[in-house]
């Protein structure tokens, strides 16, 4: 149990204290006592609530997660190469949130945030990337996978997400990384939402560009800033390979290469 320490116990006694000076209004001693428990409560440090996934046996004890994230809680998930903080595309709010957490308003570590999807489809209605065969055909081969792709934003992603006060230079094609990670708690998830979230790698720490990928660990760092955390064990520490697809001309530039194999982008035209 937490520690209320010395300077609340004192604060306690003198509550309690029959010498306790009056006030004009008269002593309440509910009002003091709950005072009291503010006091003790605004200094205990905020937990999320952790839920240990396994296996299909274990998806039932997503939909906590699946309300939290409707209600604009912030929720860290478990991708294939590392854990990620994930908030509701709708939410103003919750998209802050993960700013503030990351502190995003660092150059150093300003990077835009992706849009985690559960088909192909879906990230076929935020973004105006999938309309060619050649296209469709590349994300079919690649997801789920660890590949992020950034195409075209449509008109349906929100704005706030694609021209942010704090990324308007960063984003200003208007564009949005995509992902189907292959891990199935993701994608269980975010079929019981029925909509993609954004998401931003967990580093280790504040401070850290190395990602977390152990769970244990993701707990013990980062359980006082989100909601939930789903503990899914240890994961794949190499980052995802993120794929321009924005260029007019139908050519792909690879930005960053990571988990996913070079050789699957082979049948893409260049």
């Amino acid at each position: 149990m937490p520690q209320t320490g010395k300077s609340h116990i004192n604060g306690f006694r003198s509550l309690l204290s029959p010498h306790a000076k009056l006030s004009n209004r008269g002593f309440s001693p509910a009002l003091n006592l709950e005072k009291f428990r503010n006091r003790v409560t605004s200094t205990q440090a905020r937990r999320a609530q952790v839920l240990e996934v396994e296996g299909e046996w274990d998806y039932w004890k997503l939909s906590d997660a699946v309300k939290s994230v409707k209600a604009g809680g912030i929720v860290i998930l478990p991708t294939e190469s590392c854990y990620t903080f994930i908030a509701d595309v709708n939410s103003r709010d919750a998209i802050q949130k993960i700013y503030t957490i990351k502190d995003m308003k660092d150059p150093l570590t300003s990077k835009p945030l992706s849009l985690l999807c559960h088909s192909i489809s879906q990230i076929s209605e935020y973004t105006t990337g999938v309309q060619s065969r050649s296209a469709f055909k590349l994300l079919k081969d690649t997801l789920p996978g660890p590949y992020t792709f950034i195409l075209p934003a449509s008109n349906k992603l929100p704005r706030l997400v694609v021209e942010h006060k704090e990324h308007k230079k960063v984003w200003r094609r208007k564009e949005i990384g995509v992902r189907i990670p292959n891990e199935p708690i993701v994608i269980e998830l975010l079929k019981q939402l029925d909509s993609p979230v954004l998401c931003s790698s967990v580093p280790t720490s504040r401070d850290s560009k190395i990602l977390a990928t152990d769970g244990q660990h993701v707990t013990e760092v980062w359980s006082h800033c989100v909601d939930f955390i789903i503990d899914a064990g240890e994961r794949n520490s190499e980052p995802s390979t993120v794929v321009d697809m924005t260029d007019e001309d139908g050519s792909i530039k690879i930005i960053r290469e990571g988990a996913g194999k070079l050789d699957a982008l082979k049948s893409y035209p260049k």
